[in-house]
């Protein structure tokens, strides 16, 4: 069966890339990438139309729990609004988490901080169903938010941030998630390997709208599926990127290490 949704997650994502880019360039919805050209910026909303008809025809098909769907598509839902509204008329001048709290206590609230808040409630929303204390609850709350951050974090280049969460969904594969989490894992997997040559090739930007619903599928995905331990162990390595990110240059540092670079650039060139 996982097969099967991996093929349809594909098709879909075949149907809706087209429609999607038609509809941004005919409305001038456009972004310089890193050479500098125009490409539409955006085209990661159709994650959610794939994600909205997978979700319908394993709702229909499967006999899985089907709590794991709405709570995946409230997530997807929630960031994609916001995403595209940062997409859109999104103030670049302030990045990082540092920069829109600094706006934000000098009363100028950025998207990014808007994105904070709202994935911050959605984060606090998911987390109390799948919460057993108060503990957990924090570090699902801390992880869920950190997710939709991550794939946010990679967007930089054509390619990487899909390549991210490729390699992130294999993970999870490889620790165990449960069955009928593996079906919205597979729905990804599907999504991520059909756009991903589009993307790699700076033909266009998937945007905030596209990154952060992944990042919190994700987020909800590892939650659900690890042991409070493990969690721990992943949230401090989230904790410890993304204060690297606050620091550093991640597309610097890539490039300055052989290997990374190297698998950096695969497919692009």
């Amino acid at each position: 069966m996982n097969l099967i949704i991996l093929f349809i997650s594909g098709i879909n994502t075949l149907l809706f890339l087209p429609i999607i880019r038609n509809l941004l360039l005919s409305n001038k919805q456009v972004a310089k990438n890193y050479k500098g050209q125009s490409i539409p910026i955006g085209m990661g909303i159709s994650f959610v139309f794939v994600m909205l008809v997978n979700s319908i025809i394993i709702f229909i098909v499967m006999d899985i729990n089907h709590f794991y769907l709405l709570t995946i598509l409230i997530g997807i839902l929630t960031m994609s609004f916001i995403g595209i509204i940062d997409d859109l008329i999104g103030n670049r001048d302030s990045l990082g988490f540092k920069g829109h709290i600094k706006s934000f206590f000098k009363s100028i609230v950025t998207t990014g901080f808007l994105k904070l808040l709202i994935g911050g409630l959605v984060a606090i929303f998911i987390s109390l169903y799948y919460s057993s204390g108060l503990s957990e609850l924090l570090i699902n709350i801390l992880l869920i938010c950190l997710f939709t951050n991550l794939i946010n974090l990679f967007d930089l280049r054509p390619g990487r941030a899909i390549k991210i969460c490729l390699l992130l969904a294999i993970i999870l594969f490889l620790i165990g998630v449960p069955k009928d989490l593996e079906i919205i894992l597979v729905s990804i997997v599907g999504f991520c390997l059909v756009y991903l040559p589009q993307d790699i090739k700076a033909l266009s930007m998937m945007g905030d709208v596209g990154s952060n619903p992944l990042g919190i599928s994700l987020g909800i995905v590892t939650i659900t599926s690890l042991e409070f331990y493990y969690k721990i162990v992943v949230l401090t390595l989230l904790v410890l990127l993304h204060l690297f990110a606050e620091k550093y240059s991640i597309t610097k540092s890539i490039e300055n290490n052989r290997i990374l670079k190297f698998l950096d650039d695969l497919g692009r060139r």
